[in-house]
């Protein structure tokens, strides 16, 4: 029996535990990505909209701006909800929806994570609407559409770069291992690869590919 638990481990446990650790990373990325999108789209705001319509960029802004530094999750679910209500067509609002989505997945909230990272999607900046398309694969994922997620993850690699391409690409390859695609994991691991630094997570793709038969 002990023979048959260490045989498990090197797939089922060591991949539970390095989702979470890319997830974290991807949890860090987001507020840097975050920090670059508000300058960007609050300072062009100055140039691209009429005196009104700067107004309320300028209030949705230091909505979001405190729903950024409140430490409290209810509170910034509060904050954020109120920024969609009453700024819907703003910059911030969208980026409001892809942080308000993260509070819906950490609570379980599948169906409303999903209609909001929709709408990102459809209006976001190309570096939140590639975070927001790894997102979607991971609602996908927990609500059971497979193939679904799959294809979302797919896209994120299209449209994210350096580090959101390897968390899609980790999250492609480990989904198509558990769906017993052995051939296809081969090729999406061998294209992880390269794109990894030396460490647990690069070792955990070599042994992977060496049980299913193939070269790293």
């Amino acid at each position: 029996m002990a023979k048959e638990e260490t045989t498990i481990k090197p797939f089922e446990v060591l991949r539970e535990k390095l989702e979470k650790f890319v997830q974290k990373v991807f949890a860090y990325k987001k507020w840097v990505i975050l920090g670059v999108l508000i300058v960007i789209g609050v300072g062009s705001s100055f140039y691209a909209y009429n005196r009104i319509a700067l107004k309320r960029e300028e209030a949705a802004s230091f909505e979001l701006f405190k729903a950024l530094n409140v430490n409290d999750d209810k509170e910034r679910l509060n904050i954020l909800h109120n920024l969609i209500d009453k700024f819907p067509s703003t910059r911030s609002a969208t980026i409001g929806r892809y942080l308000r989505a993260k509070e819906f997945m950490e609570e379980g909230k599948w169906d409303e994570a999903e209609k909001d990272l929709m709408k990102v999607i459809k209006n976001a900046p190309k570096p939140l609407k590639a975070g927001a398309l790894c997102l979607l694969g991971d609602v996908l994922l927990q609500k059971g559409n497979y193939q679904e997620a799959l294809r979302k993850f797919k896209l994120c690699q299209k449209e994210g770069r350096g580090w959101l391409e390897s968390y899609a690409l980790f999250k492609e390859a480990t989904l198509l291992d558990q769906m017993g695609k052995t051939q296809e994991a081969i090729l999406a691991y061998q294209k992880l690869l390269p794109l990894l630094p030396p460490g647990e997570m690069e070792l955990f793709v070599r042994i992977r590919l060496k049980e299913l038969g193939a070269e790293a």
